[in-house]
């Protein structure tokens, strides 16, 4: 009896450990399914790299999205023939044909025609040009940048695209550091950026950039964008958005005009960053991981305890019956 009691016991074990890499092996087909798949989408960011100083390369594309230069960081010691694939710090296209990064100065130009070109320029003045492979002209509808400084060693640059009004925040220090961007779908900085830039009515006909970027009883300081380029139409329908500032509050002009702190009507949106350049700024992404296995394998231990635990009591209760 004995005998048989440790077999059943050994067995219900083994049959216990067995579930852990049977439940692993159950769900590693669809990781690695997944994985394959982002692996497969590289095609929409592989281009022409070419190094650009810093620990940079521009991956240059001109393609059924138009001419794009993806600036991703590599190191100092990246040659043609490694990989490029690797983080993206920000992305030119019509919309955005200007940035900076890590000291240098970056502007898609011609961007509106068939044959667009990068423009790199140096801190300390030199520039370099690298040409994007040809593609079909579009019409430009794009007006800005438009500089403004903002106070606190920051400036912004609007834009006005068939997209709608775009601000890019820009600070002082490695040659003028993205901040962050603001456009339709992200209008305002959240209160935890210890500043106020927002764009006020940005589905609007006349959008306007307000900013406050000191403490205490500083004014709002507000200008509008520029003018929608004519003989372009907006991708979406112009519509009057509530109001940030309270009534009575001076109409906004193309100069700043000084009117008192408000911060009613903030939206509070997560920044996208630097890159978010498009925010979407669509980059290779890696399967989660999923601890389902784990929690099976866990239910397989359990059951192969409880079938333990019930032989013992078996085994205890016999010699009372005899």
């Amino acid at each position: 009896m004995r005998t048989a009691l440790r077999t059943s016991i050994v067995t219900v074990a083994l049959a216990g450990a067995m579930l852990v890499p049977t439940a692993g092996a159950a769900f590693a087909a669809p990781a690695t399914a997944a994985q394959s798949a982002a692996a497969s989408d590289n095609s929409r960011y592989e281009g022409k790299a070419v190094y650009i100083g810093e620990g940079l390369v521009a991956v240059l594309r001109n393609k059924e999205e138009g001419p794009e230069a993806w600036i991703r960081e590599v190191g100092p010691d990246w040659k043609p023939g490694d990989t490029y694939m690797v983080h993206v710090v920000t992305k030119l296209d019509r919309t955005q044909p200007h940035d900076k990064a890590k000291g240098l100065d970056l502007e898609l130009t011609k961007a509106a025609g068939a044959n667009p070109v990068l423009v790199v320029t140096a801190a300390d003045g030199s520039a370099k040009s690298y040409p994007l492979p040809a593609g079909q002209a579009s019409t430009d509808c794009r007006v800005g940048p438009v500089g403004q400084e903002i106070g606190a060693g920051m400036s912004a640059e609007l834009y006005v695209s068939e997209l709608g009004p775009k601000v890019i925040l820009m600070e002082a220090g490695d040659g003028g550091r993205g901040f962050d961007q603001l456009d339709r779908t992200h209008p305002s900085l959240p209160e935890s950026a210890g500043i106020i830039a927002r764009i006020v009515n940005p589905s609007s006909a006349k959008p306007v950039f307000e900013w406050k970027t000191q403490g205490g009883n500083d004014t709002v300081g507000r200008v509008a964008f520029p003018a929608f380029p004519k003989g372009c139409k907006p991708s979406y329908k112009f519509t009057e958005d509530k109001p940030v500032t309270k009534p009575g509050t001076p109409a906004p002009t193309s100069t700043p005009a000084q009117v008192k702190p408000q911060t009613a009507g903030q939206t509070s949106v997560v920044p996208k960053g630097p890159v978010a350049a498009g925010a979407e700024l669509p980059v290779e992404t890696v399967a989660d991981t999923d601890n389902t296995a784990a929690l099976v394998a866990g239910g397989g231990l359990i059951a192969a305890f409880g079938a333990l635990a019930a032989s013992v009591v078996l085994r205890r209760r016999r010699p009372t019956q005899g």
